[in-house]
């Protein structure tokens, strides 16, 4: 089984050491771990090196049997863009995603930063308006319901640490709930597979 590993984690400074930790955990679990990490793409100009990085991360996904993505926020309320991307383009190829946060509270609440709702200006619809001027989304749900929707309609399962109706089994570390999660789900369906019938050379029907 192979896993792609979405996530932030490539922009902070102890990347490497996070990766390095997160593709042992995945083969302690008899997973073989896809992290951009793994490409070799030295010597080339920024802007060859941004397609190289991109056509070698398709690559992988293509390549991987599941996808699990990092969704803790990223300079915004809401997950990194570029892991948002990658989890639809799984979901669309038909790839299992299963999807982990840092952050506990709904996008709701982090989206108005502690603002009490009933400061919040509600329009004739009964939708809640922000200070800037925009409706803020208000489904319950860990970030853009199009993330978490798509995790669900994959199959997948989505993790936090901390306590409420994302919190991670047994105490795990939300990342590897997921590679538990995910690891169970697709060595059962391999063992549900029909055996694969070979004809044996030389043998004549008639």
């Amino acid at each position: 089984m192979k896993a792609y590993l979405a996530g932030p984690d490539v922009f902070r400074a102890d990347a490497a050491e996070i990766a390095a930790r997160r593709k042992e955990l995945c083969a302690t679990y008899g997973v073989e771990a896809l992290h951009p990490f793994d490409q070799a793409l030295d010597g080339l100009a920024a802007h060859d090196l941004a397609g190289a990085i991109f056509r070698a991360n398709i690559a992988m996904m293509r390549e991987a049997d599941v996808v699990i993505a990092e969704l803790s926020p990223f300079r915004s309320p809401s997950a990194d863009p570029g892991t948002a991307f990658e989890l639809g383009f799984a979901f669309a190829a038909g790839t299992p995603v299963y999807g982990f946060s840092a952050a506990a509270e709904p996008l709701f609440e982090r989206t108005v930063g502690g603002v009490s709702r009933d400061n919040l200006e509600v329009l004739p619809d009964g939708r809640l308006l922000h200070a800037d001027g925009l409706v803020v989304e208000d489904f319950g749900l860990a970030d853009n319901l199009m993330l978490i929707e798509a995790i669900t309609a994959s199959g997948g399962r989505f993790f936090t640490s901390a306590g409420g109706p994302w919190a991670a089994p047994g105490g795990l570390d939300p990342f590897e709930a997921c590679l538990a999660a995910a690891s169970k789900r697709l060595a059962f369906a391999a063992a549900a597979e029909p055996p694969t019938h070979k004809k044996t050379a030389g043998t004549t029907h008639g």
